[in-house]
């Protein structure tokens, strides 16, 4: 009889155990949640966009390249190239 006590104390302890070490179902759901989502692929038609990023003007591919890139379209077609400009009067002197 005691042996049979001594059993069944150890089967409580190790379910007990068990059910504390795995984690809730809140959590399982919170780390399926922010897995990470696969990448897509871009496979529309390719038309330039001029999007930002960090304060910089770049030209991409395409909107979904844009996006994928975290940068916010700002209008379609590629972005213009900055003139530089010259100060006047720049000759040297004979």
């Amino acid at each position: 009889m005691q042996l049979k006590k001594i059993a069944f104390t150890l089967l409580i302890g190790a379910a007990a155990a068990m059910a504390a070490t795995s984690p809730s179902f809140a959590a399982k759901k919170k780390a399926k949640a922010e897995a990470p989502q696969p990448m897509a692929w871009c496979f529309q038609q390719q038309t330039p966009v001029c999007a930002t990023r960090g304060g910089l003007k770049m030209t991409y591919a395409s909107t979904c390249f844009a996006e994928k890139d975290g940068a916010k379209v700002v209008s379609q077609g590629a972005c213009g190239a900055k003139k530089m400009s010259m100060k006047k009067g720049g000759k040297k002197k004979k």
